[in-house]
């Protein structure tokens, strides 16, 4: 578990609207699980989820920028589907990432970093409720086989290596503008995977 705890402490070593820029990362990673859940439930509306991330983006580029977060915050409480409503498992991806969205407003309103790592924390829920989920029908039969189990799984050590890449990547950024958020999301495009390891 060392690996997991050295990410974070290394993210928490690095600037404000360093580890805004990483959160925000991370939610694109996310957002695609967003939508396929509404895609296929009908429910919520994935294209606002899309249009609050970009204002995180703007927020973060554009220094000046006037952003009503506690609205946003507002307007994205409906939009969060309630599990019980639901007997899909995209319900879960869906909720965390909605979730997240919630976490990185609420950085942003505060201007507390932790909530950002707190993004990153959710993500990595995500990726370890996914693959416990597809342990179910595996010979797992404690509650320490599957946490080496989740731990040692490809996508967690895909998970845990993208965002080390983004803390070197992020962490060479002096200043996050429009160019540095073009490379992060080049990079997020390059990755062409969800957290979940699903191409979108």
């Amino acid at each position: 578990m060392k690996e997991k705890a050295n990410n974070f402490q290394l993210m928490r070593e690095l600037g404000f609207y360093q580890q805004a820029a990483i959160a925000a990362c991370l939610l694109e990673r996310m957002l695609p699980n967003y939508q396929l859940f509404s895609e296929v439930s009908e429910f919520g509306d994935a294209a606002a989820l899309r249009h609050m991330l970009d204002l995180c983006w703007e927020w973060l580029t554009v220094k000046k920028a006037k952003i009503n977060f506690p609205r946003l915050a507002e307007e994205l409480e409906p939009l969060i589907p309630e599990v019980n409503h639901f007997t899909m498992f995209g319900v879960y991806p869906a909720i965390d990432c909605a979730t997240a969205l919630d976490t990185m407003f609420n950085g942003i309103n505060q201007q507390d970093s932790s909530e950002f790592i707190n993004v990153a924390k959710i993500s990595q829920a995500t990726v370890a409720r996914l693959i416990e989920h597809q342990a179910e029908h595996e010979d797992i039969t404690s509650e320490s086989e599957l946490k080496k189990h989740v731990r040692e799984h490809p996508l967690m050590a895909y998970e845990m290596e993208c965002l080390a890449e983004l803390i070197e990547l992020v962490g060479q950024m002096k200043q996050i503008e429009r160019e540095q958020m073009l490379q992060l999301k080049a990079w997020v495009a390059e990755q062409g995977l969800t957290n979940l390891g699903m191409e979108y």
